[in-house]
């Protein structure tokens, strides 16, 4: 009788350790996608559409609504480690706050743009502005992610 008990505690055991085990993995695979930045910029009017999406790794865009046909390449990372530079010297609590310079939008001057961070697990949109012409305090980090695109 003792052996079965002894047995029995033992299985027990073993089968809580790997259950403790199983679950710290997931929560470390959890926190490491957390720690992914993205980030997305879009512009489109009527007869417009342009999403630029970065990642760490990759740089995609999308020139229809649809979304079928993406352009993706690689991101070098001194471009990637510049987007972060950029991106640290915004606030992101104000973000969503910030108002346009320009109004053009309005009357079908310039197409809808709207800068979007996915950090932390969190998702933070700016506000509508013109395209070509964020707030000031994105200015510089919109208009690198448009250069990026063009080269």
């Amino acid at each position: 009788m003792k052996l079965l008990a002894t047995y029995f505690t033992w299985i027990v055991l073993v089968a809580s350790c790997n259950s403790k085990k199983i679950v710290a993995s997931k929560n470390t695979d959890t926190n490491s996608k957390q720690q992914q930045t993205t980030l997305t910029y879009n512009a489109f009017t009527r007869g417009f559409f342009q999403e630029l999406i970065i990642t760490k790794n990759n740089f995609t865009v999308y020139k229809d609504f649809e979304k079928l046909n993406p352009i993706s390449k690689d991101l070098d990372l001194k471009k990637w480690r510049n987007c972060l530079e950029l991106l640290d010297q915004i606030n992101l609590k104000d973000l969503p706050n910030l108002k346009s310079p320009t109004n053009r939008r309005q009357f079908d001057g310039a197409a809808f743009a709207q800068l979007t961070v996915i950090q932390n697990g969190d998702t933070i949109q700016s506000s509508r502005f013109d395209h070509k012409s964020p707030p000031a305090e994105i200015k510089p980090l919109v208009e690198y992610i448009l250069s990026i695109q063009e080269n």
